[in-house]
């Protein structure tokens, strides 16, 4: 999609959400060019909502007011790597995705802001680089304790200090993976559940006394595979 295409069907789209679902924005601006991640040059962004807030001159909250950035380049440079490519639903969600920034600022509220930092702090994982353990937990898990990142899927397992397992379930079932006896920490990607998308977090329990890491510290991350428990009934 050139960018004359592109730039007529995202002002359509943003024209038929409802101008109340749009209060606040003042604009939608399409960029030629593409945004690279500073750090991951595989990583593009696709939008970006830029907000500023005034303040009242009654002495009040004030007023939130933002504007909407799409780069073309971005959206081009993913659909040369694939051939199935979704331009306008990838436009559309990227639209909303950025609109709903909008309405969690004005609102007071930062879900989305979580949800994009631990999306960040995951990326540095798989690059090798220092990240924050515990950005699952600034995601809300779904009701079977499942935290999806965009195509990965994470499940929280505390253990025992000296236990040599660990137990989850999985769409109703209870597995147990190997857990590294070296490591307090540790990130265990399963191959033979999800398709390979599953990640179990071990933590074990540990004396109130152990000493802290240091700010290089990083979790064991390893592949290995999962194995069905028996049911608790027997």
């Amino acid at each position: 999609m050139n960018f004359n295409r592109f730039e007529t069907a995202a002002r359509r789209m943003w024209h038929e959400i409802p101008a109340e679902a749009r209060e606040g924005v003042d604009g939608l601006t399409i960029e030629p060019e593409a945004a690279r991640h500073p750090d991951f040059h595989w990583v593009y962004t696709m939008g970006e909502c830029l907000t500023e807030a005034w303040p009242s001159g009654a002495g009040g909250d004030g007023d939130v007011r933002s504007e909407l950035v799409l780069y073309h380049g971005s959206f081009r440079a993913l659909a040369e790597e694939d051939p199935d490519f979704d331009w306008e639903g990838e436009l559309w969600e990227t639209i909303l995705h950025e609109l709903l920034h909008h309405r969690e600022s004005a609102a007071g509220e930062s879900g989305l802001d979580e949800v994009d930092w631990a999306n960040e702090q995951n990326l540095r994982r798989l690059a090798g680089k220092p990240f924050d353990p515990d950005f699952c937990r600034a995601v809300p898990s779904g009701p079977d304790g499942v935290v999806k990142l965009e195509s990965e899927l994470f499940v929280e397992s505390v253990i025992p200090e000296r236990a040599d397992e660990a137990v989850f379930e999985w769409r109703g079932r209870r597995y147990a993976v190997e857990a590294p006896v070296y490591a307090n920490r540790a990130f265990v990607e399963v191959p033979n559940l999800a398709g390979g998308r599953l990640c179990v977090i071990i933590r074990r329990r540990s004396p109130w006394w152990r000493f802290g890491r240091g700010r290089n510290y990083r979790p064991a991350e390893v592949s290995l595979p999962a194995y069905p428990l028996p049911g608790e009934d027997g």
